[in-house]
């Protein structure tokens, strides 16, 4: 336990539990995503996505996800009739139990990605804290969130669409 409050205070989080329900959630995790690569690669379609970067300082909240290799920013699909502003809000508080006002949310750029086999169009939003938050992954889609320095982040093996946000968009200063 002391080993885990740790980390958290080094700005990296794992999930509370780790019980054979979240075990059975993320094989479902993997074998939709599995689908949905196989339907991408057949139809191509085309995907509206809202990225979020958390900044503390010169860090970056990165998560990895349970069912794909790498690490990627709290993100996901916008839903019908929902802003990227507002799809992005709800994938961080789902993804990382970290619920932010919407003033928070700084819209950054829109950008286009083929990876998955799909034509998206991706809305990177920022918002940046003065002190570390706490960040809850929720051990089935997200299986471990940290915050890393930006020329650590850009070692990792990242999803390629946030490879090119850090490389666009560094670190600034706490006021943005």
């Amino acid at each position: 336990m002391a080993d885990k409050r740790e980390k958290a205070k080094a700005g990296e989080f794992f999930p509370s539990s780790n019980n054979w329900f979240d075990y059975v959630i993320r094989t479902l995790y993997n074998v939709a995503y599995r689908g949905h690569l196989a339907f991408n690669f057949l139809r191509r379609p085309e995907t509206q996505g809202a990225y979020v970067a958390v900044w503390h300082a010169d860090q970056v909240l990165l998560i990895r996800n349970s069912y794909k290799p790498g690490f990627t920013l709290p993100c996901g699909g916008i839903e019908l009739d929902e802003s990227p502003k507002n799809a992005a809000r709800r994938e961080l508080q789902e993804e990382v139990g970290l619920d932010l006002p919407l003033s928070a949310f700084c819209f950054v750029y829109k950008t286009l990605s083929h990876s998955e086999f799909k034509k998206d169009h991706i809305s990177f939003f920022e918002t940046h804290q003065e002190s570390l938050v706490r960040i809850i992954p929720d051990g089935q889609e997200v299986i471990w969130a940290g915050f890393k320095k930006w020329e650590d982040a850009l070692s990792l093996p990242l999803f390629p669409p946030v490879r090119e946000y850090l490389l666009r968009h560094g670190p600034k200063d706490v006021n943005g």
